[in-house]
C-alpha cells in the first residue's frame, strides 16, 4: 500500500509546525530549502535544522535549480556542481528519490539539445547512485518540454536506460493532458512517485477540494493494481475551506482524513 505523503514549505503558508499529524512521508521543496552553495560548516547546522522540523520521513525532494539543462546557454560548470552539492545533501537527510521537474527538460529542436538532456539525466543518475537514491523525472502537460506526458517520459527513460532515473505520475498533468491513467500500468516498475492535488475556482487546491473524488479512486485503482508501495504527496496550493481564519492543521487535517478514507475504499474493493 502506499504512503500519503505531503510538500511542506512550499509557500508562505506551509509551517511545517502547523501541519497536522497523521502524514505518513514527507517531501522536502529541495531547491528552496537546501542551498548547494552554503558551505559545508553551514549545512551541519542546516541538516540539523531540517531533521528537527518533526515531519515524517523525507523519502522524496522536489523543486529543482532554475535553469534548463539543455538550453542554448547551459552552464554545464554550474549544473554539475550544483547537482552533485545538492544530490549528496539530500541523501544526508534520508531522501531517497529526487523528483526532477520536466520543464528543466526543453523541447529538444537539435541533436545537440537532445544530447545534453541525456547527459544530464546520466549524471542525475549516477549522482543518484552514489547517494543511494533514485530520480523520478515529471512529465508536466508543457509543450514546450522534452516530455510533456506520462508517455513520452517513459519513452524518454527507456531510451535513457539508467536504473536510477524512472518517472514521478502528477495527477494533475495527467488531467491536463486527458491522459489515461491505465499508461502507468504499462511499466509499473517505471513510477517512483506520485503528486495529488484537487482544485478551487481560482486553480489548485488540496485534494479534498473540487469535486474530485472519483478520479482520485480512480487514480488509487492503478496504484493498487500496480501493487505501488511508493509515496503520494499532496502537491498543492492550500486554501481555506472554513468559515474563519485559514488555519493550515485545520486543512492539512481534513486532507488526511479524505485521503485515507478513500485509500481505505479503494483498497477493500
Amino acid at each position: 500500500m502506499f504512503k500519503i505523503s505531503v510538500l511542506f514549505a512550499d509557500s508562505p503558508i506551509m509551517e511545517p509546525t502547523k501541519i497536522a499529524p497523521g502524514f505518513e512521508a514527507s517531501e522536502i521543496p529541495a531547491g528552496k530549502l537546501i542551498d548547494p552553495l552554503m558551505t559545508d560548516h553551514d549545512w551541519v547546522a542546516r541538516k540539523q535544522e531540517l531533521l528537527s522540523l518533526g515531519m515524517p520521513r523525507m523519502f522524496v525532494s522536489s523543486h529543482w535549480i532554475n535553469a534548463p539543462c539543455n538550453s542554448p546557454d547551459a552552464d554545464w560548470e554550474l549544473l554539475e556542481f550544483w547537482t552533485k552539492r545538492m544530490m549528496k545533501r539530500l541523501g544526508e537527510l534520508g531522501v531517497k528519490t529526487a523528483g526532477i521537474y520536466g520543464k528543466f527538460f526543453r523541447k529538444a529542436e537539435t541533436e545537440k539539445a537532445m544530447q545534453e538532456a541525456i547527459r544530464y539525466a546520466n549524471l542525475l543518475g549516477d549522482e543518484a547512485a552514489k547517494n543511494n537514491m533514485n530520480i523520478a523525472l515529471e512529465p508536466m502537460a508543457d509543450p514546450d518540454s522534452l516530455f510533456p506526458t506520462y508517455a513520452e517520459g517513459l519513452k524518454f527513460v527507456k531510451l535513457l536506460n539508467h536504473p536510477q532515473v524512472k518517472l514521478m505520475a502528477d495527477l494533475n498533468y495527467f488531467l491536463r493532458n486527458k491522459e489515461s491513467f491505465e499508461v502507468i500500468k504499462e511499466e509499473p516498475s517505471w513510477n517512483l512517485h506520485c503528486h495529488i492535488a484537487g482544485r478551487s475556482a481560482a486553480g489548485g487546491a488540496q485534494p479534498n477540494v473540487g469535486e474530485y473524488r472519483e478520479i482520485h479512486k480512480a487514480f488509487f485503482r492503478v496504484l493498487r493494481e500496480t501493487n505501488y508501495e511508493g509515496a503520494v504527496s499532496c502537491a498543492c496550493p492550500w486554501i481555506n475551506t472554513g468559515s474563519g481564519e485559514f488555519s493550515l492543521t485545520e486543512e492539512t487535517a481534513k486532507t488526511i482524513e479524505y485521503l485515507k478514507e478513500i485509500r481505505a475504499e479503494v483498497y477493500a474493493e
